[in-house]
């Protein structure tokens, strides 16, 4: 029976590489337009329906009323006053209509981040390894494509960050940085370790920042954007010390094992993974090549936003999920790494726990992700210091021989 699962594995792998390349780049492109179709017309059939996004029409509303504040409740808005005024297009239009342009924006990101990436480390079939990391990032981005959350461009832009980083493109690296810090403030910790890694990024980062904190003094009420700066880190403070155990963090797995944390613990548990992930960081930035570095920088952001991160949602992990759809695409199509790729198509598959059914989500729901990536974790540190060539980034000849494509 193995041996009939392996068979059918490498025939799978074998004939996924064999699409010829306008074919699968076809397929792969097809995929993406189809599954946006659905999305759009399932949201514009029943636009207030699960969803997130009411909290932003009303942020966005309150902006530029100039009166209410952006936050009104605990965990409502949980955002920079500058993602209301990104999200404005999309609320002035109608919620028919809007609604489902966010959420294709967000699917667009996602897939021109996931392309870009793959035709930058595949080393052969870079089309065909496009279609298959679209698969396998595909079941953990259902939920947030259909909530409007935005963890899926935060995944797609983690991608693009890594590429301009390769490219020692700095201030398209520190826009992008401050970008994902509007979408969300937790890449506060992603933007920091960069800016730590790379002293060349550190200046535009600076001014990007500042450019990001200034825009919203645009506004004709100055005195108003000052209060709900005040305001949001209020508001932040609160968030970062959460009273509800629905998270998916490292805490939220051993509390579903009934092992339970105190608070001072925790935080110092936080901070020595901090600290362990800009040392490994700063290994690979040492070790390895532009491209390896800085896919391994932005990777390791990643998995410590999802197990440190004490808001961590079930649904975030599908930042993860990009990064883990290239690893899987690259190791199945371009290396013919099956073992590699199985397991990471099955580390895929469990990223996108949340849309089998509750007889299988819920039982698994806040511990099985945030355990599958320790694992990951176990697998992939000893890669990034040199003990293990495991994973596709860490294994082969040197990934900057291969000619750069796309535009980043």
């Amino acid at each position: 029976m193995i041996e009939k699962l392996g068979d059918a594995w490498k025939t799978l792998w074998r004939r996924l590489g064999e699409i010829p390349s306008s074919r699968a780049l076809q397929i792969a492109v097809g995929i993406w337009i189809i599954y946006g179709v659905i999305i759009a017309a399932v949201v514009a059939a029943q636009p207030g329906r699960h969803t997130v996004t009411p909290e932003y029409q009303g942020a966005s509303e309150h902006w530029w009323g100039g009166e209410k504040s952006l936050y009104t409740k605990k965990n409502g808005y949980l955002y920079l006053p500058q993602f209301a005024m990104l999200y404005t297009p999309y609320n002035l239009l109608p919620e028919r209509v809007g609604e489902p342009l966010w959420r294709l924006t967000c699917l667009a990101v996602l897939a021109s981040a996931l392309g870009a990436t793959v035709s930058r480390v595949s080393k052969c079939k870079p089309q065909a390894a496009f279609l298959a990391a679209t698969i396998l990032v595909l079941p953990a981005s259902f939920a947030s494509a259909r909530n409007g959350q935005v963890n899926l461009p935060l995944a797609g832009l983690f991608l693009f960050i890594a590429l301009a980083l390769a490219r020692e493109r700095w201030w398209v690296a520190a826009g992008l940085l401050a970008l994902t810090l509007v979408l969300k403030p937790i890449a506060a910790a992603p933007l920091l370790l960069c800016a730590a890694l790379y002293p060349k990024l550190r200046l535009p980062v600076i001014a990007s920042v500042v450019v990001m904190i200034a825009a919203p003094f645009l506004h004709p009420k100055p005195a108003y954007v000052a209060g709900e700066y005040l305001a949001f880190f209020k508001n932040l403070n609160q968030a970062g010390n959460p009273t509800r155990q629905t998270w998916c963090d490292f805490a939220g797995m051993l509390r579903a094992f009934s092992i339970s944390i105190p608070p001072p613990v925790q935080l110092a548990v936080r901070a020595a993974a901090g600290l362990a992930t800009l040392w490994l960081c700063w290994r690979a930035v040492r070790s390895l090549d532009r491209l390896r570095a800085a896919i391994s920088v932005m990777l390791l952001s990643v998995v410590y936003l999802m197990l440190f991160n004490p808001r961590t949602e079930t649904n975030s992990y599908v930042m993860l999920a990009a990064f883990v759809a290239v690893f899987g695409a690259v190791d199945g199509v371009s290396l013919a790494r099956l073992p590699s790729a199985a397991w990471l198509t099955f580390f895929a598959i469990i990223l996108g726990s949340e849309n089998y059914g509750r007889s299988i989500f819920a039982p698994t729901n806040l511990w099985l992700k945030a355990l599958a990536t320790c694992v990951f974790a176990a697998f992939l540190i000893p890669a990034i210091i040199g003990r293990s060539s495991g994973y596709t980034l860490f294994a082969g000849r040197e990934l900057e021989s291969h000619p750069p494509l796309g535009p980043i």
